[in-house]
């Protein structure tokens, strides 16, 4: 497998989530009336897509052994 720097993956996985956002994949944004100001996830199904992120992320010794380094502590 080629090795790819964090800003190629990085341009990967955003111009992929635009692709899946245009075929449909994900669900379209809420009313504001109806989106809660403050919490993560506003029901079931943005529950669902937010598991499917976390998924999908590195943890942060995985970040490590690609040479990442966190943000510095606040």
């Amino acid at each position: 497998m080629p090795h790819v720097n964090p800003e190629s993956e990085q341009q990967q996985y955003v111009e992929k989530q635009i692709e899946d956002a245009r075929e449909g994949e994900f669900p379209k944004h809420k009313d504001l009336e109806q989106a809660q100001n403050g919490s993560m996830v506003n029901d079931m199904e943005d529950l669902k897509q937010l598991g499917e992120d976390m998924d999908q992320m590195k943890t942060n010794s995985q970040d490590e052994e690609r040479g990442l380094m966190n943000d510095p502590e606040q």
